[in-house]
């Protein structure tokens, strides 16, 4: 009875090892070479796919390794749990005994209807010789001109019921790689294969003018990242659950979308012949020209996206009313720090929650950067002028500038204030110091940067009470010639909404004040 007690003790301490173990393991995950989905670019493995995979394991902290393999051994060793997961894996009944599925993912091939916990979807076309594109006609496996044709299928793949049931010709391979090149070779006539994956492979293979693809779509569905079964790493169904859960939140995002797009550029990104112009005025710390260069906040923002988006451009910067009439006579692509104006509507793309903060007052999702306006006022008249009411202000026959050309807020523009109107800040600023006005209305960061580059922050300060707070955006102009303008606007913003929520915004805001503090 000792002997048999020690003998179950000494397996369970064997289990926890070998559990802990795999625990403190790196879960091994298995892509295919599918570029630009997954590959392995000079010994790293890139693609849309490892990307998300990438992001999604770290912030799920469950330490991983990616590692490429044609499919064929990919699905050997998963079902053999040599991995713990396979990308790329669309859901077949045959496939249960090796990876987990949802109810959800199997009802795809009954219903048709996407599932909402998918990897990617993939969308099969014919590759074929470019010299038979013309030519080339399909209308249905039925079709007697089948009948001459050889097609290669790559061994292991499951393509699609009809397709496997279709009375053709077959070569198979065991590689789409191996395929294409057969089909270039005139070997084979042709092989249904994913478009994105099958494009990015012919021209890894440098068969781009040998091998096209051509319409219509045969078939699509939907790929998974599966989890493996007979793997011995711990809660991989549980895993695989919260995997799905942070992609469907990089979907809501957008985050899935910025990836992609960075492999795959849209047309409307791939066809533009010129760089983009971003017009603006002078505004230190978020636009300024500093030893011939454009700097600031917001010029670092525009830089950082345009990179993403792979969109030439360049930042001029002009006094407002000259900014405001490129933008008019579409001279220019988008406009830096512009509030909305109904006004402006017939010049500039606007999105519905830009409109609707006026009247709601909910910061739209979509803005560049917030304002808070203060009265700017020399120091030792700051505890002399009080600022109560816009009313207080004209009874007390308080003499207040403003700028050219400026929205300012409803409430500031019904006071009505008679004062002289300036072109720029520091003519403002300046106004202030000699005793032409008692008051100017400006931006807090932007009056205060001025001061600093004018040598006049122990001069002059601002009276604590704000006047308003708006949003400034970057909406770009309808009069462009840039097709598609408003596409790209979107994806703009898409990405500033991204800089916003992993930290990138406020890292480039932090260095760029920085930056103009230690330059003085």
């Amino acid at each position: 009875m000792k002997v048999f007690r020690l003998t179950c003790l000494c397996l369970l301490v064997a289990v926890s090892v070998l559990r802990a173990q795999d625990e403190t393991r790196k879960l091994r995950i298995a892509l295919d070479d599918w570029p630009p989905l997954e590959y392995v670019e000079y010994g790293v493995v890139k693609g849309i796919n490892a990307e998300v995979i990438s992001r999604i394991m770290t912030r799920l902290e469950i330490p991983f390794e990616l590692q490429v393999y044609p499919f064929t051994r990919s699905w050997m060793m998963a079902e053999r749990g040599k991995v713990d997961a396979v990308s790329s894996v669309s859901y077949q009944p045959f496939r249960e005994d090796a990876v987990f599925y949802t109810d959800e993912q199997r009802e795809f091939l009954s219903k048709g209807t996407y599932p909402s916990n998918y990897l990617w979807k993939g969308e099969y076309v014919f590759f074929l010789e470019t010299s038979r594109e013309a030519s080339f006609r399909f209308s249905g496996y039925e079709d007697k001109a089948f009948e001459n044709y050889k097609v290669g299928v790559v061994k292991t793949y499951s393509y699609n019921e009809e397709f496997r049931n279709a009375d053709i010709t077959r070569v198979t391979f065991a590689t789409p790689q191996a395929a294409l090149a057969a089909l270039a070779e005139g070997k084979i006539d042709l092989v249904p294969l994913e478009h994105t994956a099958g494009a990015g492979i012919v021209k890894e293979l440098g068969l781009g003018k040998k091998v096209t693809h051509c319409d219509p779509t045969i078939f699509s569905k939907p790929y998974y990242l599966t989890f493996t079964k007979k793997s011995s790493y711990p809660d991989l169904e549980e895993i695989s659950i919260r995997f799905y859960a942070e992609l469907a939140k990089m979907r809501a995002t957008g985050e899935y979308d910025s990836i992609y797009e960075s492999y795959i550029r849209p047309h409307y990104i791939q066809d533009i012949k010129r760089p983009l112009i971003f017009v603006c005025e002078e505004w230190i710390p978020l636009e300024y020209v500093h030893d011939n260069k454009v700097k600031g906040v917001d010029a670092s923002v525009v830089a950082y996206i345009m990179k993403r988006l792979g969109v030439p451009y360049k930042i001029e910067i002009y006094p407002w009313s000259r900014a405001w009439m490129m933008a008019q006579k579409g001279k220019a692509d988008a406009v830096l720090s512009v509030s909305y104006k109904e006004s402006r509507e017939p010049v500039l793309f606007f999105t519905e929650d830009q409109r609707t903060f006026g009247e709601k007052g909910t910061l739209p999702e979509n803005y560049l950067w917030m304002s808070e306006y203060v009265f700017f006022v020399m120091k030792q008249s700051k505890d002399t002028i009080k600022f109560e009411s816009y009313d207080q202000l004209k009874k007390d026959r308080i003499k207040i500038g403003r700028n050219r050309d400026y929205s300012y807020d409803p409430a500031f523009l019904a006071a009505d204030f008679k004062g002289p109107v300036y072109s720029k800040t520091e003519d403002g600023i300046l106004a202030l110091v000699s005793g032409d006005i008692d008051l100017y209305p400006m931006d807090k960061t932007i009056g205060a940067a001025v001061l600093q580059e004018l040598g006049l922050a122990e001069s002059v300060s601002w009276l604590p009470k704000p006047l308003f707070s708006k949003p400034y955006l970057s909406p770009f102009c309808k009069k462009s010639d840039i097709p598609e303008l408003e596409k790209i606007m979107n994806s703009f913003y898409r990405e500033l909404r991204l800089m916003r929520a992993d930290g990138t915004y406020d890292k480039l805001r932090k260095e760029n004040i920085e930056l103009i503090h230690s330059a003085k």
